[in-house]
């Protein structure tokens, strides 16, 4: 058990094929109610726990790859100026991008910041009498300015509210889903995807993911607000959410906020997931998340490693010294061909059906050689 380069590479890619299955599913009509929410949360803890744990177990059954992966392997090691190779100059690219989107969004995050302390706040006592019921010990801070209630702040996290004139009632629906962010701690996951957008910053799905995440977080916000409330409750719960959009003007946040109100688009899924919610799940959906959790646990014995084929002459030329051959790109090299034990008991070695040269018995243990067949001769 180990982490290698390919392990780390296979880890991405079945971290994307997550990030697509909840771009397709959170589409599609079935995403409606508790459980497919639940799902979509499912695949991404998956596809999470996949990246971060990129592990390559001994008994993974090894996929070589001749043509793809060598080419970029050798594409990769072309020398540009000694002892840079292209390798260096994508790696070092690599690094830059992401240093641009970290600043990027560190200063998007500062000139936020600054726009929260440049505007006035005003009382408004009863708020914050409702925000104790909930035994709420966050700060709540109310503006005119504001256009629209979020929650910042990761460590201190606190509530901001607009001026607005609610119910009380809509109001505790309001701090209701305010706190369930700061509870299910949904900053620091969208902090988490940040860093995952900026170290991926040249995948696109990463990209798309940002905004799938956090349509995500405030579809599970719902639910769970919404998951004690009766028929007519959850009614009063989305006319609150169209009300609010009446009311104050949608903002872009930055990432690491969560807000109750989203864009059109996010809010008409948001919508459409709350008028079909559903208290129980089906069956059929348990043995999703059963058939997932095995395909999770099925991707860490699949390793997708480099093979090439060495030539006749190749090997010819070198099987006096195979521990040679081997050291320069050990587990690369898969070799056509089979070992005939002689009466004498010396090992031939046959490539392409003709014999090449002799083993030593110290040899055939090593790779290339030990994962051929070895025939015995008169056998």
């Amino acid at each position: 058990m180990g982490i290698t380069v390919y392990s780390v590479a296979i880890s991405i890619v079945f971290y994307n094929l997550a990030l697509i299955a909840v771009f397709i599913l959170r589409r599609s009509p079935g995403v409606r109610a508790k459980h497919a929410v639940s799902l979509l949360a499912f695949i991404t803890v998956l596809g999470v726990v996949r990246l971060v744990l990129p592990i390559d177990f001994d008994v993974a059954y090894v996929v070589r790859s001749y043509k793809i992966i060598p080419a970029v392997e050798d594409f990769l090691r072309r020398p540009l100026a000694a002892p840079f190779t292209c390798g260096h100059l994508l790696l070092a690219l690599w690094a830059v991008g992401s240093l641009v989107m970290v600043i990027k969004d560190v200063r998007l995050q500062r000139r936020f910041d600054r726009y929260l302390q440049s505007i006035d706040f005003v009382d408004r006592p009863e708020l914050l009498e409702i925000a104790a019921e909930y035994g709420s010990s966050f700060a709540v801070l109310i503006s005119p300015q504001l256009h629209m209630p979020f929650t910042s702040g990761i460590l201190h996290p606190v509530i901001y509210l607009p001026d607005v004139e609610l119910s009380d009632a809509e109001w505790r629906m309001v701090f209701r889903h305010e706190i369930t962010h700061i509870r299910s701690r949904d900053n620091l996951k969208k902090l988490f995807f940040l860093a995952v957008e900026a170290l991926f910053w040249w995948n696109p799905l990463a990209h798309f993911s940002s905004k799938e995440i956090n349509t995500l977080l405030e579809l599970r916000c719902d639910v769970k607000v919404i998951s004690d409330m009766n028929d007519w409750e959850r009614v009063e719960y989305v006319e609150l959410l169209k009300k609010l959009l009446i009311l104050v003007s949608f903002q872009k946040l930055p990432t690491g906020v969560s807000s109750i109100l989203g864009d059109s688009g996010e809010m008409h899924s948001r919508f459409t997931t709350l008028e079909m919610y559903e208290k129980r799940a089906h069956r059929t959906y348990y043995d999703i998340f059963a058939a997932l959790g095995l395909l999770f646990l099925l991707s860490y014995f699949i390793l997708l490693q480099p093979a090439r084929r060495p030539s006749a002459e190749d090997v010819y030329t070198r099987v006096s010294n195979p521990k040679s051959f081997v050291s320069e790109n050990e587990d690369s090299y898969s070799v056509s061909g089979y070992i005939v034990l002689e009466e004498d008991g010396k090992y031939s070695l046959y490539i392409d059906g003709h014999a090449v040269g002799f083993l030593s018995d110290e040899a055939v243990s090593f790779p290339p050689w030990n994962l051929l067949p070895i025939i015995k001769r008169g056998a």
